[in-house]
């Protein structure tokens, strides 16, 4: 028999090429999906079965109410309360990661980070604490408030789905809290007493009073007037007051090394790198100009019709795989691109034809609502906002009114997690909480390709015996430890997948085996299950595990190695405190 061991491959090669990161994770998805139907693994009829699921029907609802709910204002007002009402920096971290965790139980996680991470920004610049020291606990902070709800993250709903399958019965909106709400606040404990030791905070040379802030590489063209004109580069390095390194020059459309000997020309291109405040330093010194934006010159205008902002692009961006000039960003919008940061490496070739990537930082000027409607348009989102969103009481009531009803109704079992979640997002819409094109922007489209790809996936790994195969392997070895072992490997493989591989895409693979595994040894699935949904939603270890730590990557100036130094840790002792909390909360036996 051939299909088992195609199906393994074609499982092995997904996996691979979704830690890589070569391809965007739904195209992934779907080539392995049509790789199963063209050999006939999977018949017509269950290739696209996995896109019917109740959980891609749930986890599309959920995605459409935490958007209303963050129309409403509800985690503006909270953020709003701690910048303004708590004055220590160590109360303000306190608040910070124990609020975010809170509102990360009931609306996306990375929703939740983006309207947290302005507030961050701006608390970290008052305090004159490394944004650092802060961004990678608030991201963590995220990934730990998301295990405690079914609502929470997907990996939750999936599990669920795959109880329903094996008993008949789903998990309950609150059946996770119990372990979940242990595991959260053990790790927020380990964040509170330890992060500040664990996470690298880097100031900058000479400048160790203030924070952290990311330092960026620009274009810079040479007027003529310049007063560096036909003098040496190392004079211009030399004769500013500013913190910046020149990392080549373009001439007659010609790169040239930064050789500290260079004569400037009239014309010539300095490829700059320097945090945003040097840079403006270093323009109004050198009388040079951004070549995106010789209009605003060196000056930075910002007026009440025209922003400077700064924009992460996060991995469902618009933007990704484009540059500037593809899109047009200039001539189409009026929008220019000043400079990009990129986890501190180099940028090749010009600016304006850089190709984007997931966890760039860019620095825009133009028309404030146009730089607005832009990030809406691309799903960027702000690292420094000056102000927050006009909160509005009765709308906030009205909408967590709404939420609260489809919670009691899918608690109460008065009807099913799909029904109810998909009811809310359209009374939600229907009083006036959502536009129709708000409803479409908020599905992650991607996320819901990679369910159902991998859900029918699953269907193959199952119907060819590989589920049992791997179940087999296991319980060959481990059919005689006790349950504390079988959840601990559970949650500790599931965490090293979900740090290399999508969560959702983690729980699919593991919750199978998982049941198998169960029925082998003659248990219920539940704690087991409860491990691979804990281990599924928890990666620490690296930024390409979740999107809320690729979002902090670059404005707080870490390396691929640092997120290892905390994550590591913290999963231990979260991992420890899910076996015993599965172990008290979730019997084995009826």
């Amino acid at each position: 028999m051939w299909q088992p061991w195609f199906v393994l491959a074609v499982l092995l090669v997904t996996l691979v090429l979704l830690a890589s990161g070569f391809w965007r994770y739904d195209l992934v998805a779907v080539l392995a999906l049509l790789t199963l139907a063209i050999s006939g693994i999977l018949p017509p009829g269950e290739v696209f079965r996995g896109f019917s699921s109740p959980a891609v029907i749930t986890v599309a609802a959920v995605m459409v109410v935490g958007r209303a709910l963050w129309n409403a204002g509800i985690i503006d007002a909270v953020s709003g309360f701690i910048s303004r009402s708590v004055h220590s920096p160590r109360l303000q971290f306190l608040a910070l990661t124990g609020v975010l965790a809170l509102c990360s139980t009931v609306v996306s996680d990375v929703g939740a980070l983006s309207v947290f991470l302005p507030v961050a920004t701006q608390l970290a610049r008052k305090s004159r604490r490394p944004l650092g020291q802060i961004l990678m606990p608030l991201s963590f902070s995220a990934i730990l408030g998301g295990i405690v709800t079914l609502i929470g993250t997907t990996p939750n709903i999936l599990i669920s789905g795959y109880r329903l399958k094996s008993t008949g019965h789903p998990f309950g909106f609150f059946a996770f809290t119990p372990v979940g709400a242990a595991v959260a606040v053990a790790g927020l404990l380990f964040l509170w007493l330890l992060s500040g030791t664990l996470v690298p905070g880097r100031p900058r040379r000479g400048k160790t009073e203030e924070a952290e802030a990311p330092t960026y590489w620009a274009e810079v063209i040479v007027p003529a007037e310049s007063p560096f004109v036909d003098h040496a580069l190392g004079e211009l390095q030399e004769g500013i007051d500013a913190d910046f390194a020149v990392g080549g020059v373009v001439r007659d459309e010609e790169r040239k090394p930064a050789n500290r000997y260079l004569r400037l020309r009239a014309g010539d291109v300095l490829l700059v790198r320097a945090e945003p405040d040097d840079l403006k330093v270093f323009l109004d010194a050198s009388k040079m100009t951004l070549t995106g934006s010789q209009e605003v010159a060196g000056r930075f205008q910002v007026t009440n019709e025209m922003a400077l902002e700064q924009l992460i692009l996060p991995r469902d961006s618009g933007l990704i795989g484009q540059s500037a000039r593809s899109v047009r960003l200039r001539q189409r919008y009026g929008i220019n691109l000043l400079a990009l940061s990129r986890h501190g490496s180099r940028v090749r070739g010009r600016l304006a034809d850089v190709c984007l990537e997931a966890g760039d930082l860019l620095l825009v000027h133009g028309d404030r609502q146009v730089v607005d409607e832009a990030a809406a348009r691309f799903r960027l989102l702000p690292l420094a906002s000056p102000e927050t969103r006009l909160v509005k009481p009765t709308r906030i009531l009205s909408a967590f009114t709404l939420f609260a009803g489809a919670v009691a109704a899918v608690a109460s079992g008065w009807v099913s997690a799909p029904a109810g979640f998909l009811a809310a997002a359209v009374v939600l819409v229907l009083t006036g909480h959502l536009t129709l094109r708000e409803v479409y922007d908020s599905v992650e489209w991607p996320i819901l390709v990679l369910l159902g790809s991998f859900l029918s996936i699953s269907l193959a790994f199952e119907k060819t015996g590989d589920a049992q195969a791997v179940a087999h392997l296991l319980l060959l070895v481990g059919r005689h430890w006790p349950l504390a072992a079988l959840l601990g490997l559970f949650i500790a493989v599931s965490m090293v997948f979900s740090n290399f591989v999508n969560n959702a895409a983690t729980a699919v693979i593991f919750a199978p085996i998982a049941i198998h595994v169960a029925q082998g040894i003659g248990i219920l699935p539940d704690p087991l299950l409860m491990a691979v949904a804990i281990g599924s939603s928890l990666p620490f270890w690296t930024p390409i595990g979740h999107q809320c730590n690729a979002l902090v990557l670059t404005p707080g100036g870490y390396r691929f190695s640092d997120y290892w130094k905390l994550g590591f840790p913290l999963s231990l002792v979260t991992g420890t405190i899910a076996v015993l909390a599965i172990l008290v909360v979730w019997p084995a036996h009826p």
